[in-house]
């Protein structure tokens, strides 16, 4: 995940470790490069759903999951 400062948000190693790895899930299973510019927007985006109480891992994957296709479904 990018190593970026979010607007003085502190996050918890815990909190961290859960971003971390729904971005890595996301990444992987889009076969999205997590250091190319797709990734910077998923990587906002994973910070921005957590920041709004999405804290549970599987909550945080299951709402940028549905972000992102929300997203593609209103692109094409």
């Amino acid at each position: 995940m990018p190593r970026r400062r979010f607007n003085g948000t502190c996050f918890s190693p815990h909190d961290l470790a859960i971003c971390e790895r729904v971005f890595d899930q996301i990444c992987a299973d889009e076969h999205l490069d997590p250091l190319g510019p797709d990734a910077e927007i998923l990587a906002e985006m994973v910070v921005a759903i957590f920041r709004n109480a999405h804290t549970s891992e599987r909550d945080l994957l299951e709402a940028v999951r549905s972000r992102r296709n929300k997203v593609a479904g209103t692109a094409h």
